[in-house]
């Protein structure tokens, strides 16, 4: 495993990892009991970062038609 980033965004836990040279997002809902994995690869830690808030507000806003409980700020810490 090469370094990654997480955050939490509402109820959903966001990862983004390095793997073969390319970025990956991972989210993963404990109320629903779920786990995606975005469907894309990145070039950049911040672009899957990106992608991953909107992977996040849609998977809470529409799969799941929750209205989100916190602000959209959002802070990545490093591992």
């Amino acid at each position: 495993m090469g370094q990654g980033f997480k955050a939490r965004y509402d109820y959903v836990e966001l990862t983004v990892e390095q793997q073969a040279g390319a970025w990956r997002v991972t989210l993963r809902d404990e109320r629903h009991q779920e786990s995606i994995v975005h469907e894309d690869e990145f070039p950049t830690a911040d672009e899957a970062r990106e992608a991953a808030v909107e992977l996040a507000a849609n998977h809470i806003n529409i799969q799941h038609n929750d209205t989100l409980i916190y602000p959209q700020n959002i802070s990545w810490r490093e591992y």
